[in-house]
């Protein structure tokens, strides 16, 4: 698969890669928002209808028509599920307008509602969300309106208090008003640049709808002046397209002899400015969702290098995007946040499990010293024992005795013990007169006292 390799562009080469693509695949596109725009014409029919009914029998009492009091009611009503049906066709068309550009499908009346055919649930929620936010942007339009009012008023009490020439007065309140409109276009194009990536985040990236208002936020942070390009240019091309047609049967009715001052709230004039506004609508909508669906994708190349990622899986097939090492978790039961990866070259994914905390190997305890083993001597028998004994008992002796300096003395051999003065059992010497041996106390029948 060859993947489309992304670059970052300027709000021109948006916009004018927008209209080739709606230039080559203009049939497909038209028959896509036909359906919705087809509903919400008959929708606006039906309000407009009864409402000018209506008005024009107001003055008159007792001929207030019963169904034009209907169609206005149900016109009212559908107003919400024509949004509703707005908003699937635009969700289907940003995916089919995504597979297109990434991955060279075709755009086709068949795919587009295909691919919200399983996320309906989500584009309701997706609605009732824009919903509540629009109407707390419309809140603070009407307070930012009202401040700006009363400032243009203060303004022009303290220009005409100034009793300045005319011209310039008129030139200030100009230059007053000018700065009060671009006020306003700036807040405007500020809040839209931060939901109007919630339908591509939904569709291309399979998040939630709670992540896609998130991401929405995140990529059309510094947007706003390319997201207020983009809805100047779609405006001017829808305000050209109904004024050529309303101009032209407008003159067309005028040299017939069939508009007349009265005309602008007959029901035939208010059904062809319905049908004139509905039809540029339909021209210029497909505009509208390529051209940021293909902002979508320069704000993830510039603030995601997604271009890059792209690159890296053409050159190198296989390639998948690893997380960076996560460290140990400080305490048990913990783990880090996941980290999100893509792997299709729509951003279609998920996230990565978390790491498997693993127990540090167990070390083995220090080995002991073996306790020392006590060694029995071998048996002795009775007679080498008792030699034993007498030998110690030499040794013992000859230790005890010192010699004298007398050289003769020295020379004398030892005295030698007299008979039966050792124990016949130890062989301990015995002192003359013992009866009983001081070691032993064996009994020393030989010996007389």
């Amino acid at each position: 698969m060859q993947f489309t390799i992304l670059e970052p562009m300027s709000t021109g080469d948006v916009i004018d890669r927008a209209v080739r693509l709606y230039r080559r695949n203009f049939g497909p596109l038209i028959a896509i928002v036909a359906v919705p725009t087809l509903i919400g014409y008959v929708i606006s029919l039906m309000f407009w209808y009864g409402y000018s009914n209506v008005v024009l029998n107001a003055a008159t009492p007792g001929r207030m028509p019963a169904d034009a009091v209907l169609l206005m009611i149900i016109g009212m009503a559908g107003y919400p599920v024509s949004g509703l049906i707005l908003l699937l066709t635009v969700c289907g068309m940003a995916r089919v307008v995504g597979d297109n550009l990434m991955m060279g499908e075709p755009i086709t009346f068949r795919r587009c509602f295909a691919a919200v055919r399983g996320k309906v649930g989500q584009v309701i929620l997706l609605g009732l969300l824009i919903m509540a936010l629009l109407f707390g942007v419309y809140m603070a339009l009407v307070v930012l309106v009202f401040v700006l009012a009363l400032a243009i008023m203060l303004v022009g009490g303290l220009i005409a208090s100034m009793h300045l020439p005319q011209w310039m007065i008129v030139l200030l309140m100009v230059i007053v008003i000018l700065l009060s409109i671009a006020a306003a276009l700036f807040a405007i194009s500020f809040v839209v640049a931060r939901i109007v990536f919630m339908p591509q985040v939904l569709m291309i990236e399979g998040e939630s709808v709670g992540s896609a208002l998130g991401r929405a936020f995140k990529l059309g942070k510094g947007n706003w002046h390319r997201v207020l390009a983009i809805m100047l240019f779609t405006y001017f091309i829808t305000l050209s397209l109904m004024g050529a047609m309303t101009i032209t049967t407008a003159a067309v009715l005028y040299l017939t002899g069939f508009l007349e001052g009265a005309s602008l709230t007959n029901p035939l004039w208010n059904i062809l400015y319905t049908s004139f506004n509905d039809i540029a609508r339909m021209l210029s909508l497909p505009i509208w969702i390529v051209s940021f669906t293909l902002l979508y994708f320069d704000s993830r190349v510039r603030k995601e290098a997604y271009d890059i990622e792209l690159l890296a899986r053409e050159v190198a097939p296989g390639y998948v995007w690893h997380a960076p090492p996560v460290p140990p978790p400080v305490f048990a039961g913990y783990y880090p946040p996941r980290e999100y990866i893509q792997t299709s070259p729509l951003g279609l994914g998920g996230y990565y499990p978390p790491p498997p905390t693993l127990a540090p190997p167990m070390q083995a305890p220090p080995a002991q010293p073996a306790p020392p083993v006590a060694v029995e001597p071998p048996p002795v028998a009775p007679g080498d024992e008792m030699r034993t004994r007498f030998e110690e008992a030499a040794r013992s002796i000859n230790q005890e005795s010192q010699p004298g300096d007398d050289a003769d003395e020295m020379n004398q051999p030892p005295p030698t013990p007299a008979p039966g003065a050792w124990c016949a059992a130890c062989g301990n010497h015995l002192e003359p007169g013992s009866r009983f041996c001081n070691r032993c106390g064996a009994p020393q029948p030989g010996v007389n006292s």
